[in-house]
């Protein structure tokens, strides 16, 4: 006859005795079991008959391995907040964190942990996705077993410990100790953070071989939580147990050991489930998959609709057809007067790195703002590392003075133009705010990511708690003025390489959980990566800015990538948009770095950058860094380009509301010609035929076309537009 495990009573203590409660309360009572024996003041070593255990929902979380994503490091990976760290370096055998092939309770995959000796760190967290609902009496389950064959030595082993949202224990904790001699373990029981509340041998004679079915059943009303432990299908109650704090519904979890400890062990999990009672009959939720955003498409309706909003040629949205056109992108000019700010001042000269981190204006005729990091060099033997944000102004954007500020105390420096001391942070202005108190934002990397906010971007206040934790350095922060919200491009790691990921937030201080978004394929050089990517809104697209990380060569340069709905990203053309200068030691040779949207200049669009000289990887003996701008034409990013010989586009269906049709184009030395088009039969219409077309001769960022013998275009009726182009370029097209 098989034996079963022994359950020990001692959930709860009258009186200074062990008691066990002789029933539940009735909301749990009426959920979870029928009839619970009826126990009073009995000894610790009470064996519990089997009663009927209450199964999860799985509606808060369902985390089956299934949909893990090898490799992936930084955002929710199908439940999965972190494979946390194994072991130091040098010990790699005696710790290891995977999401194993080789066992399964059901399925083929399951959380694997071995920390076979004492001090190392061998954990996963679990997390609740953004928008799980919450529920009250949360049923929690999940299968485990400390090893598939051989037995082990476990030593305060961790198999579950729970957290709230905000931080802080929920429900009980349990902790598995054994030998490898008897094959045996047994379970221990924490109900908060203090040892005191520790209580032993609840369960025992477990075999390490074998799997077990944990459920525990919160109850707010009683604050209790009532454990069953057993083989799968036949749990049997343990007991009742305090809530280490019944009013935090469970956000994440840990399993294995995290932190220095004197813990050893090991483990599989599988079928973790948080959620409400499951009905009789009923099916959990589906088990929690990754949401690739890179993969949604933009819905597209047409015919388009052309105001004054531009319309330029990045992908094929607007595109019919071509015939000897070439699409080309158009890299940045390097603006003759770089470097515009070095470091040069005493704050400056004592720092590793100088970074510029961004360059705004609140407006036309404001003055250009520059904030900048210094990265202090770390005193000998300390490896603090402490940043200052400092703050510099121009009235041209060319010729730069620091802003007195005297704000921190820095060494050496009693007057400087430092607005924080700690880590750096890319402010962004935002007059839509009605707070004049945070009409200046930023997120410090601090807790994940920190929000901080500013009435004037000089002085500068940080939340109280993080914002965004999946994400790693290189995270910047961008408005979607079409969603109406605010949108992360985030740092993530997948397959090994750095990868770019995407949340987003209405009120700048809740975000979504992280999602893939971008990556390197097989058209990139194989040791490129995806360092960086600043989001903009230009015009009818958002652009991106994408740093290239090129670790052969261990350089960094800027390409331009295109989306129509900031989460599926365009990469038609793979050239460099900003270049690493040629030669070594100039200003940007090793790593270039955005600063900010592009600013609206006459007739160009200023891109500020920062350059180094030194490789991504390279130690400077002296400060490196500089403020750098680059030039392009207003909507000069892609252009179709058209020779000797007549190149010809034909654009899908549109409608023009605006009385007047306009180009940004340079005809100068050739010409351009449009007829308009009946949209189904793609016909010229009726006075609107390239032979009535005044031909367009000049190189403008605005040219209005004209028809001989009529004004104005047809309005609101679906159209095409066929462009006839020579010896010329055309950028963008509208109406006004």
């Amino acid at each position: 006859m098989k034996r079963w495990p022994t359950f020990t009573g001692t959930a709860e203590r009258q009186n200074g005795r062990p008691c066990l409660v002789t029933t539940l309360s009735a909301r749990v009572r009426t959920s979870f079991v029928r009839c619970l024996l009826v126990v009073c003041c009995v000894a610790p070593s009470l064996t519990w008959a089997a009663t009927s255990a209450p199964r999860s929902d799985g509606s808060v979380w369902n985390i089956d391995f299934e949909g893990f994503i090898d490799g992936g490091v930084g955002y929710l990976n199908a439940g999965v907040r972190r494979l946390g760290d194994g072991s130091p370096e040098g010990n790699e055998a005696h710790a290891m964190v995977i999401v194993s092939r080789d066992l399964a309770f059901a399925g083929t995959r399951c959380a694997h942990i071995v920390a076979e000796t004492r001090d190392r760190r061998a954990a996963i967290d679990l997390l609740r996705r953004f928008g799980a609902p919450e529920v009250d009496d949360e049923v929690i389950e999940f299968v485990y077993r400390p090893t598939a064959d051989k037995p082990i030595d476990l030593r305060e082993f961790s198999v579950w410990r729970a957290a709230g949202y905000g931080g802080g224990a929920a429900g009980i904790m349990l902790y598995a100790n054994g030998s490898a001699s008897s094959g045996e373990y047994r379970l221990d029981i924490q109900t908060d953070t203090h040892a005191e509340s520790r209580v032993k041998n609840v369960v025992s004679g477990l075999k390490q071989t074998e799997w077990i079915r944990v459920i525990m059943a919160r109850d707010n009303a009683s604050k209790k939580v009532t454990l069953w432990v057993g083989p799968p299908g036949s749990e049997r109650l343990v007991g009742r147990f305090a809530d280490a704090d019944p009013n935090r519904r469970i956000g994440k979890a840990a399993i294995g050991i995290s932190g220095s400890s004197d813990s050893c062990g090991a483990g599989y999990w599988d079928d973790f489930r948080v959620g409400k009672p499951l009905p009789p009959g009923a099916t959990p939720a589906p088990a929690e998959t990754v949401r690739e955003v890179g993969s949604e498409l933009p819905e597209i309706k047409y015919p388009i609709e052309v105001g004054r909003e531009k319309q330029l040629f990045v992908d094929d949205v607007l595109i019919q057809s071509t015939a000897g056109l070439k699409r080309t992108l158009n890299p940045l000019s390097k603006h003759p007067r770089n470097p515009l700010l070095k470091a040069e001042l005493p704050w400056e000269v004592n720092c590793r790195y100088l970074v510029p981190n961004v360059v705004l204006r609140e407006g036309p005729g404001k003055p250009f703002r520059a904030w900048y990091g210094c990265y202090i060099r770390e005193p000998e033997g300390q490896k603090k590392k402490l940043t200052y944000v400092c703050l510099a102004e121009s009235d041209d954007g060319l010729q730069w003075t620091r802003r007195k500020v005297d704000r921190y105390k820095i060494e050496g420096a009693p007057e400087n133009a430092a607005v924080w001391e700690g880590r750096a942070f890319k402010p962004i202005f935002d007059p839509r705010d009605p707070d004049s108190g945070r009409r200046y934002k930023g997120m410090t990397r601090v807790d994940g990511f920190t929000p901080m906010f500013s009435p004037d971007g000089v002085r500068w206040n940080k939340a109280s708690s993080g914002a965004v934790s999946q994400a790693f350095d290189s995270t910047s922060f961008h408005w979607d003025p079409v969603g109406q919200k605010w949108i992360a491009s985030c740092k993530i790691f997948r397959n090994g390489k750095r990868t770019r990921g995407y949340a987003e937030s209405r009120d700048f201080l809740h975000w979504t959980d992280t999602y893939p978004m971008l990556a390197t394929d097989e058209k990139d050089g194989p040791e490129d990566q995806t360092y960086a990517l600043r989001i903009f809104r230009y015009e009818s697209v958002y652009v991106g800015l994408l740093k290239i990380y090129h670790l052969d060569t261990d350089r960094c340069d800027v390409q331009l990538v295109f989306s129509r709905n900031a989460k599926h990203w365009e990469r038609s053309d793979r050239s460099v948009f900003l270049a690493n200068a040629k030669q070594p030691d100039r200003y940007d040779y090793g790593n270039i770095d955005d600063a900010g949207d592009p600013i609206h200049v006459g007739d160009q669009l200023w891109f500020y950058y920062s350059g180094r000289s030194t490789l991504h990887q390279a130690n400077p003996d002296k400060p490196d860094g500089s403020l750098c701008l680059g030039t392009l034409r207003l909507d000069g990013f892609i252009s179709l380009n058209a020779g000797g010989e007549e190149g010809i586009l034909v654009t899908k269906p549109l409608t023009l509301a605006g009385d007047s049709l306009c180009v940004n184009a340079d005809a100068q030395g050739g010409e351009i010609r449009v007829e308009i088009l009946d949209a189904d039969s793609q016909k010229p219409i009726l006075a609107y035929t390239e032979a009535n077309c005044t031909p367009l001769g000049a190189d403008s960022v605005r040219q209005a076309i004209s028809w001989q013998d009529t004004t104005g275009v047809p309005r609101n009726q679906p159209v095409r537009l066929r462009f006839y182009l020579r010896n010329a370029k055309l950028y963008s097209f509208w109406t006004e």
